[in-house]
C-alpha cells in the first residue's frame, strides 16, 4: 500500500504532547506505517526528482551530515527527531532524510558534491504567498498569511496537520501543515505568530539547519521580531524566503546562507500588504539569483499584481475569502498560481493554507485550492497583545541587516 493510501487513514490532526523526546516519540508512533512506506518509494520520492538516483545508503550520509549542527544549535528540535525515530522504529538517518527532501533533491548534490558547488539552480518550482491585514470580528485589525504549497516529487496526499500540545511560547500551542515526516513547513502558534516559507534558489547550499526545521523553531518564538532574530543566528543549510505575522508585524526575511534582507509593507499600499513568489524581491539579492528561466515564479507575480489592482484588494477590504479564491486563480496555466500537474520535478500545489494567528485558526486545504474544501484546524487564541498593537512601534524603522 502507498504512504499515501496509509497516510488517509490515519486521523488528523497528529497530536503530541509532552517533552521534546516524547512529542518526537508519539509523532513516530502515530505515522509509523506511513513514515516507513513513504521511505520505500524511491528515498521518500526524493529520486523521483533526482537525475541521478542518490539511494537510500547515501540519502543517509548526506542527511547525517547535517546532524552535528542541528544537535549544537537547537538540542530540543533534535530531541523531538530522536524521539520520531524511536517512535516509528526508524534509524535517526531516515528521520534526518525527510527534513532536508528539497536540498537532497536539488541537482549537483550527492556523495562526490556535497557541499555542492558554487551553482545549485535546478529543476523546481515553489510556493505562492501573501501576507496582508484584514478587519475581523472583534473590531481588530487581523494578520493573514495565505500560501500554496507546491513542491516536487509526487507529494499529492502526503501532508500532515501537527498539533504539538505545549510546545509554544509559554506553554502554548503549536498547528503546523507540513509534509509527512517533517517537523515543520508553515503554521501557526499560540502567541499569535503566523510563518510561511517560499523558495528562493542562491548559490552555496551546506550541512546546516533546513528550513523546515527554521520553521518548526520560529514557532516555539513569542513574535515575528524573536523570529527575526533567531532567522539571522542559525546557521542555515539554504536559501529561502521567511513570512512572518503577528499583531504588530507582517514582514518577509528573504535569505542565502550568508545573507539576510527584510522586505516590509511599501507605504500606501492597501491593508499593509506583501507577496512572494520565487525569485529574490530586495536588490541587494537579486543578483544572486539562481531561479531557472523557465520557472513560473514571474509569471505567477505578474498575475497577483494584476489581482491586487482591482476588486477588494485595490479598496483594501479583503479577506480570507480573497485570499482563497487567489489561491485558486488557474490564470495563465500551467504556470498558474494553483498549480496542477507539471510531473515530478517541477512538481504542483499540494496543499494551500490560510492562517489567522489571532484567531488560532489554520484552514488547510490538503490539495489544490480549487477543488478541495479548506478545513479549519484551531488552538486557542492569544490574549490580545496590547504591548503588540500595530500602531505602537510606529516610529520603528525597519530593519535590512
Amino acid at each position: 500500500m502507498t504512504a499515501a493510501r496509509i497516510l488517509a487513514g490515519i486521523p488528523q490532526p497528529v497530536r503530541a504532547t509532552g517533552g521534546p523526546r516524547q512529542r518526537g516519540r508519539m509523532i513516530g508512533q502515530t505515522l509509523k506505517p506511513a513514515l516507513h512506506a513513504f521511505l520505500d518509494e524511491d528515498v521518500a520520492h526524493i529520486d523521483r526528482v533526482r537525475a541521478v538516483p542518490l539511494g537510500r545508503e547515501q540519502a543517509r550520509l548526506l542527511a547525517l551530515s547535517f546532524a552535528t549542527v542541528i544537535a549544537a544549535t537547537l538540542p530540543g528540535i533534535f530531541a523531538e527527531l530522536n524521539g520520531m525515530a524511536e517512535g516509528a522504529d526508524l534509524p535517526l538517518a531516515d528521520i534526518m532524510i525527510l527534513q532536508m527532501r528539497r536540498e537532497l533533491a536539488m541537482p549537483g548534490i550527492g556523495p562526490a558534491t556535497w557541499p555542492p558547488a558554487t551553482d545549485i539552480s535546478g529543476g523546481v518550482e515553489g510556493c505562492t504567498t501573501i501576507a496582508f491585514r484584514t478587519d475581523a470580528d472583534d473590531g481588530r485589525p487581523h494578520p493573514l498569511i495565505a500560501q500554496t504549497a507546491d513542491l516536487p516529487g509526487d507529494l499529492y496526499g502526503l501532508g500532515t496537520v501537527l498539533h504539538l500540545q505545549g510546545a509554544g511560547p509559554a506553554g502554548g500551542d503549536i498547528l503546523a501543515w507540513a509534509p509527512l515526516g517533517q517537523l515543520g513547513f508553515l503554521g501557526i502558534n499560540g502567541a499569535g505568530l503566523a510563518i510561511g516559507i517560499n523558495m528562493v534558489v542562491a548559490e552555496g547550499w551546506r550541512p546546516g539547519v533546513p528550513p523546515y526545521l527554521i520553521i518548526r523553531h520560529l514557532l516555539s518564538l513569542p513574535d515575528a521580531r524573536a523570529a527575526e532574530e533567531a532567522i539571522a543566528r542559525l546557521p542555515r543549510a539554504s536559501s529561502r524566503c521567511y513570512t512572518l505575522a503577528d499583531a504588530r508585524d507582517l514582514m518577509m526575511i528573504e535569505t542565502t546562507i550568508d545573507t539576510r534582507r527584510r522586505l516590509d509593507p511599501a507605504p500606501g499600499i492597501p491593508q499593509s500588504r506583501l507577496s512572494h513568489c520565487n525569485h529574490f524581491l530586495h536588490p541587494d539579492l537579486a543578483p544572486r539569483d539562481r531561479v531557472p528561466d523557465w520557472s513560473s515564479t514571474r509569471v505567477r507575480a505578474a498575475r497577483m499584481d494584476t489581482v491586487f489592482a482591482s476588486g477588494a484588494w485595490a479598496a483594501g477590504t479583503a479577506g480570507a475569502d480573497d485570499a482563497r479564491a487567489l489561491l485558486a486563480d488557474h490564470a495563465n496555466a500551467p504556470l498558474s498560481i494553483c498549480a496542477h500537474d507539471r510531473g515530478p520535478a517541477r512538481g504542483r500545489t499540494v496543499a494551500a493554507a490560510v492562517m489567522d494567528p489571532l484567531a488560532g485558526c489554520l484552514d488547510i486545504a490538503a490539495g489544490t485550492a480549487c477543488d478541495s474544501p479548506f478545513i479549519r484546524h484551531r488552538i486557542a487564541p492569544p490574549a490580545w497583545p496590547g504591548a503588540m498593537d500595530p500602531a505602537a512601534d510606529a516610529g520603528v524603522a525597519p530593519w535590512n541587516g
